[in-house]
């Protein structure tokens, strides 16, 4: 076990050196990695039927593109949407359409091969990267919170939460490495998912990176393991369906659990090496993430991954603790209507962003959308290189 979790997170540590190095690399001229994607996506998407509705052929530059091209919104995309869940092929992208990211829970995103390995590529491996850098990506064990039902349809689409397909995927590559087996948790239903959650972890103690959607994902089974230690303690002591009995560890959880105070740190007693937690809400810094820093105490450090949606991945991590991240000058072409602006007249590109202002966010995407009104305002807050960084703007 030991060998393998080395051999992960090696492999971890270069994927992650490798993205950054190429995100390094495209920040410092990022209109003309915007370009260069763009004038790409065209041309390799000509002959599709959304390309030869638009006159794709004919589009020679951005000002082409942006002059020809309509805004588009969800509704423009519901008449696609089922024919590319059926396998249909060259209808909005020629790329193939392997996933429908869920959001809303009904409303669904085609996501190309493409834009899946781009979202693997800004949300994880540049997180992994971060989390290297800083000496957290450790020889303990992943766990794993990303855990949300992933349906295959005839076709071979599947449909779910992009992060959790991507989870699903490596753990067929990495098997043992991830603390909670994600075919556990898949075929679980919702009253005792945060249940099999608990146990999975309270049984390991040997954990040195977690990943989750969203902080409450955490705070939920931290607040389970609270109220429910007693009973998840004995089935740990025992041995059940799911986990080999450790009277040991069982012994620890109760020493810590008997003299914890509710709401307090509590993820450095149960997971001593749980140094660095990936988190991929990066939208709101709410009153969930200040409950789960409580939880955590000073040692225990977060890497935000980024800005992403179901439309696509907008923005990856710089560094550890901080929520600014930077846009992504080879997974989206950017417009962006300034957030005070009446109509969408007159949109901006990635160069003419301004530092104190907020946008709305316009994505052409590796999937097939284009021009997609996103309704996701971002804040700019800073450059890297020449490149800007930003927050999610929730005013």
């Amino acid at each position: 076990m030991d060998k393998m979790i080395k051999i992960v997170n090696e492999i971890r540590w270069t994927d992650g050196q490798n993205v950054r190095r190429r995100l390094e690399d495209i920040t410092h001229n990022p209109m003309r990695s915007q370009e260069e994607f763009l004038m790409r996506l065209v041309r390799e998407n000509t002959k599709t039927e959304y390309g030869r509705k638009n006159n794709f052929k004919s589009i020679r530059n951005v000002d082409d593109f942006r002059r020809d091209v309509p805004l588009t919104s969800y509704e423009d995309y519901i008449p696609y949407i089922e024919r590319l869940a059926n396998g249909e092929r060259n209808i909005l992208t020629a790329y193939l359409t392997e996933h429908i990211s869920i959001w809303d829970y009904f409303k669904g995103l085609p996501q190309s091969r493409w834009s899946a390995q781009t979202c693997y590529d800004y949300c994880f491996c540049t997180a992994f990267y971060v989390a290297a850098h800083h000496g957290y990506l450790t020889d303990g064990l992943t766990l794993n919170l990303l855990n949300e039902p992933i349906e295959r349809l005839a076709s071979g689409v599947t449909v779910g939460n992009l992060l959790d397909r991507m989870m699903l995927i490596r753990d067929n590559d990495y098997k043992g490495v991830y603390v909670i087996p994600i075919s556990v948790i898949n075929a679980a239903n919702e009253t005792n998912k945060t249940y099999l959650e608990a146990l999975y972890a309270l049984k390991e103690q040997n954990i040195s990176l977690a990943i989750c959607d969203h902080y409450i994902n955490m705070v939920d089974m931290l607040r389970y393991i609270e109220k429910n230690w007693s009973s998840l303690t004995d089935e740990i002591e025992k041995g059940n369906t799911y986990v080999k009995s450790d009277v040991k560890r069982a012994n620890e959880i109760r020493k810590i659990m008997e003299t914890h105070h509710i709401g307090t740190q509590l993820v450095e007693q149960l997971w001593p090496g749980l140094r660095c937690i990936m988190v991929h809400d990066a939208h709101n810094l709410s009153a969930s993430f200040e409950l789960l820093r409580t939880y955590c105490g000073s040692n225990v450090h977060f890497v935000f991954t980024g800005i992403g949606s179901a439309a696509g991945t907008f923005s990856t991590t710089l560094n550890i603790d901080d929520p600014q991240t930077v846009l992504i000058p080879d997974s989206v072409f950017y417009e962006f209507k300034p957030k005070e602006a009446d109509n969408y007249n007159n949109l901006l590109t990635l160069d003419q962003l301004e530092i104190g202002h907020s946008y709305e966010l316009v994505a052409t995407t590796l999937s097939g959308l284009y021009r997609y009104k996103t309704k996701k305002t971002i804040l700019v807050v800073g450059h890297h290189h020449d490149t800007p960084t930003v927050i999610i703007d929730n005013g």
